[in-house]
């Protein structure tokens, strides 16, 4: 069985900026109490004393600053001499932590390498530090740093932890909910949990129970319930029911036939939890939590909610532009843009803001669209959001104050 996606969608003006979804930003602990241990010593530092007063300072803006200060009055590029004393086992661990900072801001390909053993070093403020140049190399070596991060995710201070749940985001699902499974430190639990939701919000597979089902507890409460009534496990397909239940009422059947593939239900709430959009029998349709009242957008696949707005998103296929490939099929997709619920007065209902391409290939999930799974994530450079997914085409995402998304690239 093929479940091809079409995807369609109406268009309306863009809607208002909201709150952003439940998912708080890491809280900073208590900054690490230093190893009792003698204050740097300037006459055992082998690189001069401009630099060591530079990373005795305080890391911040002026230490930046003096920084290429420092470089501009010598002529000189200090990168290098950065990740030098960072990797000196030698040097104070205050001044290593701080190279390791400068250095990292910069990202430079070649110093890399040098993170990964520093996570083994005893003095947390190193640690930290490696955490921090990870983040600064995600928008240059996405896979790699979030594997890095991942690392660092299981060290035994609560700061580095907490450090990492910040530089990491909602971005690796699986590991945010690996992170959890091992017991962390309450707080820690809790931010965990609020960017598995927020992942989960912004189309992450789910997890199923033994008897398959999916669920989801969206804003205010109210649940999702999917049940398999045919399933293709080697596909990751099925095709269930989808169940609404009200934080304050009773459960509401919204469809028996809600095609699902790679545990992601095309299913999600609005921000504030008022509204639902979901795809049934392959149409768009958007629902009051409160009242039932449902309206209907036309054909359309794969809705998302648009983060830190009131609008969502979804795709309907462009059948002109499909192309047979040896292997499968090359798809395209228009990205409409909508308002959970419309401004009064407002006469169109949806807008066109892009376009998504995606490969279709025979062996991979039963033929099914690409579009089925793909998810709203947190650019890697933390520039906006993007769509992304298994065989798409990365779509930059239109902001809260914007229209057109930018094409796939």
């Amino acid at each position: 069985m093929a479940l091809l996606v079409t995807f369609a969608c109406a268009g309306a003006p863009s809607g208002t900026s909201v709150e952003p979804p439940a998912r708080p930003p890491v809280q900073p602990l208590p900054a690490p109490a230093p190893p009792a241990q003698r204050p740097p010593d300037p006459q055992s530092f082998p690189h001069g004393r401009a630099l060591f007063d530079l990373l005795v300072q305080s890391p911040g803006i002026q230490q930046r600053d003096s920084l290429e200060a420092l470089e501009e009055r010598l002529v000189l590029d200090l990168t290098d001499t950065l990740a030098t004393i960072a990797d000196q086992p030698s040097v104070h661990p205050l001044l290593r932590a701080n190279a390791l900072l400068l250095a990292g801001r910069r990202a430079v390909p070649r110093h890399f390498i040098m993170l990964r053993p520093l996570l083994q070093e005893d003095d947390e403020r190193i640690r930290l530090a490696v955490v921090a140049a990870a983040r600064a190399y995600l928008p240059t070596r996405p896979e790699a740093s979030m594997q890095l991060l991942g690392e660092a995710l299981a060290d035994s201070s609560p700061n580095v932890q907490a450090r990492v749940l910040e530089a990491a985001s909602d971005r690796d699902v699986e590991m945010l909910r690996a992170y959890v499974a091992r017991s962390p430190a309450h707080e820690l639990a809790i931010v965990a949990r609020d960017l598995i939701a927020a992942a989960e919000e912004r189309g992450a597979p789910l997890e199923a129970d033994s008897g398959g089902v999916l669920r989801r507890t969206g804003p205010g409460g109210h649940t999702l319930t999917y049940r398999p009534r045919r399933s293709w496990p080697s596909w990751q397909l099925s095709i269930g029911t989808l169940a609404l239940t009200p934080a304050d009422g009773s459960p509401v059947m919204l469809g028996d036939s809600i095609e699902a593939a790679r545990s992601v239900v095309p299913a999600f709430f609005s921000n504030d939890g008022r509204w639902l959009v979901y795809e049934r029998s392959r149409e768009i349709r958007v629902r009051s939590v409160e009242t039932g009242a449902e309206r209907v957008l036309g054909p359309g696949l794969a809705p998302r909610p648009l983060p830190f707005t009131n609008d969502f998103i979804f795709v309907r296929e462009l059948p002109d532009a499909r192309t047979q490939l040896r292997t499968g099929s090359r798809l395209q997709y228009e990205l409409h843009r909508a308002p959970f619920q419309p401004q009064a007065g407002t006469s169109v209902d949806a807008e066109v803001v892009g376009l998504v391409g995606g490969n279709v290939r025979f062996e991979v999930s039963g033929a099914a669209s690409p579009v089925r799974w793909m998810r709203v994530r947190e650019r890697w450079d933390g520039s906006g959001f993007e769509l992304v997914g298994d065989g798409i085409d990365a779509v930059v995402l239109p902001g809260p104050a914007t229209g057109d998304a930018s094409e796939s690239r």
